[in-house]
């Protein structure tokens, strides 16, 4: 049986830029907007691997020279994305922190502006719908990694970061690959602590029977019986990593009824 690959992923973008009037309760118009923002880096790591990679704009440019004016041009590429593409591609699920409402659709966004196919179809684990159901009085990952111990953001001067990697500050720049690398090494941890919680953890192992379908450990132990209305459910769990799952399924029979 193959080892399903889980793919872990973090992004970062750049704000929109427009001209506003007021500083609350503005509506902007089309009109009003400059700069529609981007994904301007991104991490993913391979859950089981050390590696943790990362590309962002600044690490490409194409630079064009102009002899006659002496000046220099430095667009920065959108070629690492292909990267990632190629990595969500090979995933049988991807792992994100609230990535089904923000990374996915931002990266989708970007795809389709490269002319790329939309990735391989994969599951999606978004653990920020399994944390809000965990009633912590936060759901954000700078209080979760903490609460669990299982590490901490990296530390930053809020929006100043981004106002400085946007105007070219390398170590601005540096801070920020760390900031999103960690990011994506605390998705790792987390997702091992909730695994057990994911009520619909997609199936990522052939043989369910045998394994369970969770993390792909053999070590499937019978718990007695769940009931339904119409069925009597077989609790199946796991002692390497604790989730439960059902096992075989009976129909019950109706009872019946008085005086027929």
């Amino acid at each position: 049986m193959s080892k399903p690959k889980i793919l872990l992923l973090d992004i970062e973008t750049a704000p929109a830029v427009a001209y506003i009037w007021r500083m609350f309760d503005e509506t902007v118009g089309l009109e009003q907007l400059i700069d529609p923002g981007r994904v301007i880096c991104a991490a993913w790591q391979w859950y089981g691997e050390k590696e943790v990679h990362f590309g962002a704009e600044w690490e490409s440019v194409v630079e064009e020279v102009d002899l006659d004016s002496r000046t220099v041009t430095i667009t920065p590429t959108r070629e690492w994305m292909r990267d990632l593409h190629a990595a969500m591609c090979e995933a049988d699920a991807i792992i994100t922190y609230n990535g089904d409402q923000f990374d996915l659709p931002k990266l989708n966004g970007e795809f389709v502006q490269l002319g790329l196919p939309p990735p391989t179809p994969a599951a999606s684990i978004d653990l920020r719908k399994v944390v809000k159901k965990m009633g912590w009085v936060s759901g954000k990952l700078a209080f979760v990694g903490p609460h669990l111990k299982i590490g901490a953001k990296v530390k930053h001067e809020g929006f100043e970061l981004w106002k400085k990697v946007l105007a070219g500050d390398e170590k601005a720049q540096s801070k920020m690959e760390r900031y999103n690398k960690q990011d994506t090494r605390l998705l790792s941890k987390l997702y091992k602590k909730l695994r057990p919680y994911i009520k619909n953890h997609p199936h990522l192992h052939e043989d369910a029977k045998e394994h369970c379908p969770s993390c792909g450990s053999h070590k499937v132990q019978r718990r007695g019986y769940r009931y339904t209305k119409s069925f009597k459910i077989e609790r199946l769990q796991c002692t390497a990593c604790g989730s439960w799952h059902d096992g075989k399924k009976k129909k019950l029979e109706a009872s019946p009824k008085n005086g027929r």
